[in-house]
């Protein structure tokens, strides 16, 4: 089976993450598998020299660049069995490109503000032949708005590098930090409403001495600064910036994670990185957590930072308790490594490519 799956984004981050993943999820699987998407960012640097990559989308600052985007679009789905797209404007122009008519069309709902049931995107919607939800709690709603068409939905697959590492006071001094400290921390952009403030005030509340760990970068980190001041927590805060080479490392590192927010993807991607590195991860009861949390027995759940002070607090206070939810979240991401995710997204596929399959993308 050939899949073309198309992202009109640059960066890696959010959608093109999960198509990304997807895409290596489908070749481990045993599958062929194209990913096409923007150059020019993080995303194309990242697949330099990947074979199943292309980057000949465009920025889109003139008509014409338009017009080139949707001629790529229609030379994926001529080579194609099935055709994914992940975001509205990925979706609006393959059915403009006419990638429908030459191969099934696949949408993956990537965020719950996607779902619109305005005339307009339910008749976008409905040129589907089926679609992928970002959890289970958004499956029917995504069927009703493709007018009944198949869906499941479908996690995001974690990497390998994302594994049980060493004993957290073993990763801190590795990373320079004491080893006796406990750490709390977050992953994410450092954004306003990213739940950075939520770990600070958690943090300020807990009844256990700890350092902060702030893992991500962005425009919010000044604010959040002053706001670590005002609690009277800055000199306990360290602010990691952006890091992906080491960062299982640094989740190692942390006695608990807090997911308080969810990212611009819907998949939470983040909770089973952390999971998979044996971590417990305290989380809101956000939609979507309870695909991948389950409540003292792969991580926590709770709603404010009180309750997430509290929950640290028990971790640092019953280490046995931390290190069986750590176990258990481990081994409860078995089945989201990619070749079982690939496994599961091609059953789904299959149910729409055509007997008479394409020949293939030409080179």
């Amino acid at each position: 089976m050939h899949v073309g799956l198309a992202v009109s984004s640059n960066r890696f981050t959010g959608a093109a993450a999960v198509a990304e993943h997807w895409c290596r999820a489908l070749h481990a699987a045993g599958h062929e598998a194209r990913l096409l998407f923007v150059a020019g960012a993080n995303l194309e640097r990242r697949l330099i020299g990947v074979p199943w990559a292309i980057p000949d989308l465009v920025k889109e600052r003139r008509s014409g660049d338009i017009w080139s985007n949707i001629r790529a679009l229609r030379r994926l789905a001529e080579g194609s069995d099935v055709v994914m797209t992940f975001l509205p404007h990925d979706h609006i122009e393959a059915l403009i490109a006419g990638a429908h008519r030459s191969a099934p069309l696949v949408r993956a709902f990537r965020n719950p503000r996607h779902l619109r049931k305005d005339p307009f995107h339910r008749w976008v919607a409905q040129r589907c032949s089926g679609a992928l939800a970002p959890f289970e709690s958004l499956l029917e709603r995504t069927e009703q708005l493709i007018g009944g068409r198949p869906a499941m939905s479908l996690l995001v697959p974690v990497e390998d590098r994302f594994r049980p590492g060493p004993d957290p006071r073993e990763a801190r001094q590795l990373l320079g930090m004491d080893r006796v400290t406990p750490v709390i921390g977050m992953v994410g952009k450092l954004a306003h409403g990213r739940g950075f403030e939520m770990l600070l005030d958690a943090a300020a509340r807990a009844r256990n001495h700890c350092r902060i760990l702030a893992v991500g970068h962005g425009e919010f980190q000044p604010s959040l600064e002053r706001h670590s001041q005002d609690l009277g927590i800055s000199d306990h805060v360290i602010w990691a910036g952006k890091r992906e080479e080491d960062l299982p490392l640094l989740l190692g590192a942390m006695d608990a994670v807090v997911f308080a927010a969810p990212g611009s993807d819907w998949g939470h991607r983040a909770i089973s990185e952390v999971q998979a590195c044996a971590r417990p991860v305290i989380a809101r009861p956000l939609a979507g957590v309870e695909d991948l949390v389950r409540h003292e027995r792969t991580g926590l759940i709770t709603e404010n930072p009180q309750g997430i002070a509290n929950a640290f607090d028990r971790l640092i206070d019953e280490p046995d308790f931390a290190r069986t939810l750590g176990l258990g979240a481990s081994e409860a991401t078995a089945d989201r490594r990619f070749e079982a995710i690939g496994r599961r997204l091609a059953t789904f596929l299959e149910e729409f490519s055509p007997v008479d399959r394409s020949p293939g993308w030409r080179n």
